[in-house]
Order: structure tokens, then sequence, then C-alpha cells
């Protein structure tokens, strides 16, 4: 990956010190999986992948090592899932996106979009509220499994209309 890694800018290892805590082989590992990963993985793909460079690591290990690496600012987790049921995680570092979940195959498109963009700036002109973080995931049917000229539709509730024609 052409970001700068984590592990060899010392953060991680300082990090990792300052908690009273070990810089593990696996620890590493974990981290080097993420960061070749070049997009987002769910924890068992993690497992899968550090699991057959080395057998020692664990599920269990994984699941820890993603929260710690949580907690040090050096990986974010997202959810591509409106009811929240399926995280992913990245190395920190990527310019923000949003995700399209295909509920047939379980596809996740990462995208950026001015349109969202714009609605955040007005969302937060309009509130007067400094947004730091926004994460919106859409779910349907990715080209491939969407039944052709079918749209999916759904109902909306709206608590605040924004009106991006003004923005």
């Amino acid at each position: 990956m052409a970001q700068d890694s984590a592990r060899d800018s010392g953060d991680f290892h300082s990090s990792l010190h300052s908690k009273g805590m070990r810089v593990t082989g696996q620890r590493k590992l974990i981290l080097q999986v993420l960061e070749d990963a070049g997009g987002h993985l769910d924890a068992e793909t993690v497992f899968e992948r550090a699991h057959s460079r080395d057998e020692r690591v664990s599920l269990a290990t994984v699941y820890r090592t993603l929260q710690l690496l949580k907690e040090m600012g050096l990986v974010d987790q997202h959810f591509v899932s409106r009811q929240h049921e399926r995280e992913v995680y990245e190395p920190v570092g990527a310019e923000e996106h949003y995700h399209f979940s295909c509920l047939k195959c379980g596809k996740v498109v990462e995208f950026q979009s001015p349109l969202i963009d714009r609605a955040r700036q007005q969302l937060a002109q309009e509130l007067g509220i400094n947004i730091l973080h926004g994460c919106a995931c859409f779910e349907g049917h990715c080209a491939g499994c969407s039944p052709k000229g079918q749209q999916a539709t759904r109902s909306k509730r709206v608590s605040h209309k924004l009106n991006l024609a003004k923005a």
C-alpha cells in the first residue's frame, strides 16, 4: 500500500509500549494484513489471511488486536449494513468514503460522492453543528444481481430535509 506504515513510523511500537503492552509478531502481522489489503476486510478475512502466514494466530487474537488497533487510532472500523451487523476494518488515512452493499452477493462497493459532501456541509451550516465524521451505507442489488429494468424502492423517513439544489 502506498501510505506510510504505522509500524515503520514507530507509532505502533511507541503506542503499545506507552500502554504497557508488548509488540508481538501476531499484532504486527494483523496490521500488515490490513495494510496490504488495499481496502476493507472483515475480522474473519483478516483471520484467514493472518492464519495462512502464521498458524498460531487465532480468531480471538484477531478480534482483540482489531479492537486495540482501533483504540490506538491506527485502524478505522466501518459498518456496511443498516443493522450494523457487518463490520469491516481498514488502516487509518483513507479519504472519507461511503459504502454500497449488495444484499444478494455481499459485494461492497466503496465510493466518494460530492452530493453527500454538499449535504454534509449544508447540514452543518443550517444546524450550526461541527461534523467530525460521517458515515453512510447504501444497500440494494449490484448491477450483476439486479433484475434488468427494476429499481429498488423503499419508503423513507426524513427528519431534516435538505435542498441540495442551492448548495
